[in-house]
């Protein structure tokens, strides 16, 4: 009966007992082994993943002893599986990114759609988080600026209107100069300053109605009361057509638009009239007259603040041009717009039209 060597302590005899195929033993695999062996195999995989066949050999070198041979499905099995993860990771940056694009065209819409209107509403906070804080951070600087410009207006309202009282007493002692051709050139400095203070308190009280929300209105109703004003204080103005539904509008500002445009033709022409009536999308209030019209060249020129129109004969009339500028202003924050226009037939065509939003 011959005996059995002795089993040696080896590592190398035990990387070759691993590796050679002894049938029955090779089921008697330590559990421990076969735990490195996986351990292996993942390591091998994701250096064939991430650095290629090359670098596979050289990555595992230090394991070598203790590999045993690899499945090549498994192998493909976890290289697939970790580039599944990548690609995967890849989709959610993508997506995360054409979120927050998506995000920031949605408010810069927004901005861009209301660039005109002082009305801006305030912009929508949600989205992505960035985006939800970007909105909250504009409106935030919106709402502190709006609250400086109103006090602004208050404080150049005050000023204005304080200065009405020392006028009032330097027109009652101008009366009293004995001098005519003196007393005549006070009042006349005195009317210009009085101008002056009540285009102030205008432009003032423009800008706070800006700010009017748009409500229901009875649009026929009130181009009556305008009317039935200018015939209480002598001032003749017809009226043609009629727009026959409620509208969505702010009546303070249109009121005051008609009023100045109503003005001014009053000062530069006669038969002066409101034509009224209503497109396919917009409501079109155009106030004509007779008078002698605006050069082509200073069209534009007269919708800034302070500027005349120089209009022969008429050059001489009070005014301190801003009717039409604080016209077009409060036309634009009600989502309109105002056009001047010579008419063929002679006299200015001013024509304010607003989009049409039935009440």
């Amino acid at each position: 009966m011959t005996k059995k060597p002795p089993r040696s302590a080896s590592p190398f005899l035990a990387t070759r007992e691993c590796a050679a195929p002894a049938g029955a033993d090779a089921d008697r695999v330590a559990p421990s082994r076969g735990s490195r062996g996986i351990a292996s195999i993942a390591a091998r995989a994701i250096a064939v993943a991430s650095l290629g066949q090359s670098a596979q050999a050289a990555s595992l070198a230090p394991l070598a002893p203790l590999a045993c041979p690899l499945d090549e499905g498994l192998l493909w099995i976890v290289g697939v599986c970790v580039l599944v993860g990548l690609l995967l990771l890849a989709v959610f940056f993508w997506l995360e990114a054409m979120e927050l694009r998506a995000g920031a065209a949605r408010l810069a819409r927004a901005m861009e759609r209301n660039a005109g209107d002082a009305r801006l509403p305030e912009l929508a906070e949600n989205g992505p988080r960035a985006i939800g804080r970007l909105a909250r951070a504009i409106n935030a600087v919106r709402s502190r600026q709006a609250g400086r410009d109103a006090e602004h207006l208050d404080v150049q309202a005050a000023y204005a209107h304080d200065l009405r009282t020392p006028l009032t007493r330097m027109g009652l002692r101008c009366e009293m100069l004995e001098d005519e051709a003196l007393r005549e050139a006070m009042e006349r400095d005195l009317l210009q300053m009085r101008e002056l203070v009540e285009a102030s308190v205008a432009s003032a009280r423009m800008q706070r109605s800006v700010a009017e929300p748009l409500q229901r209105i009875d649009a026929d109703g009130l181009l009556g009361n305008l009317m039935r004003d200018y015939r209480d204080a002598g001032r003749a103005v017809a009226l043609d057509g009629r727009i026959g539904r409620p509208v969505m509008a702010c009546p303070l500002a249109l009121r005051r638009v008609l009023s100045n445009l109503v003005d001014n033709a009053l000062r530069y022409g006669s038969d002066v009239r409101i034509c009224a009536r209503i497109d396919a999308t917009s409501l079109v209030l155009a106030v004509v007259d007779s008078g002698p019209g605006i050069r082509p060249a200073q069209m534009d020129a007269v919708f800034a603040p302070w500027v005349r129109a120089q209009q022969g004969s008429h050059e001489g009339k009070p005014g301190s041009g801003l009717g039409l500028a604080i016209a077009r202003r409060l036309a634009r924050s009600m989502q309109g717009d105002l056009q001047l226009q010579n008419r063929r037939c002679g006299g200015l065509e001013a024509r304010l039209t607003l989009p049409l939003v039935v009440a």
